[in-house]
C-alpha cells in the first residue's frame, strides 16, 4: 500500500494508469464533455510544482488558498502545491467576507489560486488580496518540474475548515500520515464496490469505475477522493454547481457519488418514481456521518442500489467506519470500526478515536485542540452514538446540540427531527430550544401548515412529555444550510 503523496503521483498515476481518465467535466458549452488523462493530470501537477517554486520564495510550509468550484486545476493546484513544498489551504469561496477574512487572516495565504468568480463579496477579496491572486490555470505555460519527495509524513500537509454549523470555523490541520490512513480504509471500500458490482451486475465487465462529484472540493469528504480514487486508477466526473446536477449526471454515466442528505432524497425519489433513468447508471450513493431514514435506505437497496454510509470528520480525516451491510437490521447503521483506528464510546455515548487518523489540531488554537484531544491521544468527536450487539455503530446526535431541560432531562433534536422527516409534508426541519421549550421550526408549503400540525400533536402523543414539541414555527423560505448543505442551527 503506497503511503506518500509522491508515491501516488509518480508510482500511480504515471506508470500504473497513465492512459485511463482521471477527470470529466462538462465543457463552457454545456454539451460536451472532457475528459484528462492521468498521464495528462501528472504532467499539469509538475508544471503547477514549477509556478509554485518560482512564485513563492522560501516556499517550505508556505500557505497556499484554493477558493474554486470544483474543476480540473483543482486537484492540479492541490498536489502542486503540496509537492512544492507548500500547505494546501481549501476555502469555502461562497462565505461571507467577515467569515473570509478572519479565514484568509489567520493562514496569510501567499498565494491564493481561484475561479475569479463573484460569490458575492469579490471587490472586498481584491481589495484585501488582489496581488496574491491567481488563476486557476496560471500554470499551464510552465515546464514540468523533476519531482521529489518533500512532504514530511507528520508535517502540516492541508489545512482545511470545519464546516460550523455553529460558532466560528477552525481550521484543521491534517499531515500526510492522516490522509493515507484514511485513504487505506477507503481502498477497502473500493474493492468493496467491485464485489458487489460483480455479482449484481455480472454483464458490466468495465472494473474502471467513476465517481459523480457534486459536494465541494473545499470539504474532505470530496476532496479525499483526489486521493482514494486515484489509488484505483477510477475517474471523478465533476459538477461545479447543484443547479447543474441532472445536467452534468446526464452526460457522464456515473458509478458512486457522495451524497448529503438532500441529495438522497432527490435519488430516492427519482427511483421511486420510475425515473431512474435521470440517474445515468448511479448504482453506489454514499452517505456521510448523517442520520438517514431506515426506511428510505431499505427500499434503495431492494431497487438494487448499493448504499454505504461512513462516518468520519475533518478532524478524523474523512471516513473513519464503513458500512456496505445491505440488510435492513444494519443499513441505518454509519459503519463498524475495522483495525485501522481506534474506537470507543466514552461514559456520556460519545464516539472516541485515536490512530494516524486523527488531525495535527487546530491551527494557531491550542486551547480548543485541548479540548477535543486529550493526553492518551483521544480524538472526542462531539457525536453521541449507540452500539448494538454486532458492533455497529448508530448515530444518536450531537453533544452540543443537545438540550438540557431545567428538568435535568436531555432531548436529542435529531431525533425528533428524524422524526418529523416522516411527514410528507415536511420539507426541512430543525428542532431547538427557544423560550425553554422544545420547538420546532419546519419550512413546508403554506397549505400543509396544518397537516404538519396535525402530525406532530400525533407524534407527541407517542413522546414522554419532557420530549414532547411544544412550540411550531414555519419558514416560507428553505432553511440555511452549510456549504456542505448541512442545516445551520441558530
Amino acid at each position: 500500500m503506497i503511503n506518500t503523496v509522491y508515491e501516488l503521483i509518480t508510482d500511480v498515476m504515471a506508470k500504473q494508469y497513465p492512459d485511463r481518465v482521471a477527470f470529466r467535466y462538462a465543457a463552457a458549452d454545456g454539451k460536451t464533455v472532457v475528459e484528462k488523462t492521468y498521464a495528462q493530470y501528472v504532467q499539469d501537477i509538475r508544471r503547477a510544482v514549477t509556478y509554485f517554486q518560482e512564485n513563492i520564495p522560501d516556499i517550505k510550509g508556505k500557505r497556499v488558498g484554493i477558493m474554486s468550484r470544483n474543476c480540473y486545476e483543482y486537484g492540479v493546484n492541490s498536489f502542486g502545491a503540496i509537492l512544492a513544498g507548500a500547505v494546501v489551504v481549501t476555502i469555502n469561496q461562497k462565505k461571507t467576507w467577515p467569515e473570509l477574512e478572519y479565514e484568509l487572516g489567520l493562514v496569510e495565504p501567499s498565494l491564493i489560486v481561484n475561479d475569479g468568480i463573484d460569490y458575492g463579496c469579490r471587490p472586498d477579496i481584491e481589495a484585501a488580496y488582489g496581488d496574491k491572486l491567481r488563476p486557476m490555470d496560471a500554470f499551464k505555460d510552465n515546464a514540468p518540474a523533476e519531482l521529489t519527495n518533500c512532504v514530511g509524513h507528520d508535517d502540516l500537509m492541508v489545512l482545511m475548515f470545519t464546516s460550523g454549523t455553529t460558532g466560528r470555523s477552525k481550521a484543521v490541520m491534517l499531515s500526510e500520515r492522516n490522509f493515507f490512513t484514511t485513504v487505506e480504509c477507503q481502498v477497502k471500500f473500493g474493492d468493496a464496490m467491485l464485489d458487489y458490482k460483480h455479482e449484481h451486475m455480472p454483464e458490466d465487465k468495465n472494473d474502471v469505475l467513476s465517481n459523480f462529484a457534486i459536494l465541494p472540493l473545499f470539504h474532505l469528504g470530496t476532496f479525499i477522493c483526489l486521493f482514494i480514487w486515484a489509488c484505483k486508477g477510477w475517474a471523478l466526473n465533476l459538477s461545479a454547481d447543484i443547479r447543474d446536477f441532472y445536467r452534468d449526471l446526464g452526460l457522464m454515466h456515473s458509478d458512486a457519488i457522495a451524497v448529503a442528505p438532500m441529495l438522497m432524497e432527490a435519488i430516492y425519489k427519482d427511483v421511486k418514481r420510475g425515473r431512474r433513468a435521470r440517474l445515468n447508471g448511479i448504482w453506489n450513493p454514499c452517505g456521510s456521518s448523517a442520520m438517514f431514514d431506515g426506511a428510505m435506505l431499505a427500499e434503495l437497496a431492494q431497487q438494487g442500489m448499493m448504499i454505504t454510509q461512513v462516518y468520519g470528520m475533518t478532524e478524523t480525516c474523512g471516513d473513519g467506519i464503513i458500512n456496505y451491510e445491505q440488510d435492513e437490521k444494519h443499513i441505518r447503521a454509519v459503519g463498524r470500526p475495522d483495525d485501522h483506528a481506534e474506537y470507543k464510546l466514552d461514559e456520556t455515548g460519545e464516539i472516541c478515536i485515536r490512530g494516524g487518523c486523527v488531525m495535527l489540531g487546530y491551527y494557531k488554537d491550542p486551547e480548543a485542540t485541548a479540548e477535543v484531544l486529550d493526553a492518551d491521544g483521544w480524538f472526542h468527536t462531539g457525536d453521541l452514538a449507540r452500539v448494538d450487539e454486532d458492533g455497529f455503530y448508530y448515530i444518536t446526535g450531537r453533544r452540543k446540540n443537545i438540550i438540557i431541560l431545567d428538568s435535568g432531562e436531555n432531548v436529542s433534536p435529531e431525533e425528533l427531527e428524524e422524526l418529523l422527516s416522516k411527514c410528507e409534508a415536511v420539507r426541512e426541519c430543525i428542532v431547538r430550544e427557544k423560550g425553554r421549550k422544545i420547538c420546532a421550526v419546519i419550512y413546508c408549503g403554506e397549505a400543509d401548515r396544518q397537516t404538519v400540525r396535525d402530525f406532530i400533536t400525533e407524534t407527541n402523543r407517542t413522546l414522554p412529555l419532557y420530549k414532547r414539541m411544544s412550540a411550531v414555527e414555519f419558514s416560507t423560505e428553505p432553511l440555511p444550510r452549510t456549504g456542505t448543505g448541512k442545516l445551520l442551527r441558530k
